[in-house]
Parts: C-alpha cells; structure tokens; sequence
C-alpha cells in the first residue's frame, strides 16, 4: 500500500485530478499494485514556498513537483525503478517537463500497520 505525498505549486491545481491519476497508474504499473490501492496528500504552495536548485543534477527546472512514495519494505529496486520511470512517464504525458519532477520513495518497516474503521 504506498502513499504518495504531492508538493507543487497552486498554480497547477487545475492538473491535480490528472497528476493523481498519473501517478496512480505509474505506482499500478511499477508495484504491479492494484489500481483502488490510492492513498495520496496534494500539498499546494504558493510561489517561494518550493525551494529546490533549477540545475542539480545536470536538470533544467522552471518548477518543481514533490513526490514523495511512502511504501513498505519489500519491493525490489527492479519495481522501485520501474514505478518510478512509470511516474515521470505518465505525469510528463500532462505537459509538464521531465525535469521539474524529483521523486523519492521512503520505506517503511517490514509490515504496514494501519487501520480502517468497521463500516456502518
């Protein structure tokens, strides 16, 4: 169950519901996940808010997109690269440059703890 985190600019909330389902079907695509294993915080900022170098390393930024997976240990680095090449492909689809897209996967311990309320 990854989870994504997502820190961009206000200025493409317009794109959010398209960057969302982007990055869904990369993370789908890369974990070989299923595809209503969505869990995901859009964090809008405004100018100024973002600090990141235009240039390292060897990039050519005019933005930034944050995103951050969340996921459990347990994947191979085989997956991790290939939900991650699946991302960039799939959010660049949207008109947004390669190179404004910085991704990092954090994990977790071996299992996941969480927990979801009995439904009513």
């Amino acid at each position: 169950m990854p989870h994504a985190r997502i820190d961009m600019h206000r200025s493409l909330q317009p794109k959010m519901a398209d960057i969302s389902a982007a990055i869904l079907r990369g993370m789908v695509t890369g974990f070989e996940m299923p595809a209503d294993d969505l869990f995901q915080i859009f964090r809008l900022h405004e100018p100024g808010e973002l600090v990141y170098s235009p240039t390292f390393p060897n990039q050519q930024r005019d933005d930034i997109v944050f995103i951050e997976l969340v996921a459990s240990k347990g994947f191979t680095d085989a997956q991790k690269q290939a939900a991650m090449e699946a991302i960039v492909d799939e959010v660049s689809a949207l008109d947004i440059k390669r190179d404004n897209l910085l991704l990092v996967i954090n994990e977790v311990g071996q299992t996941a703890t969480w927990y979801a309320p009995e439904p009513v």
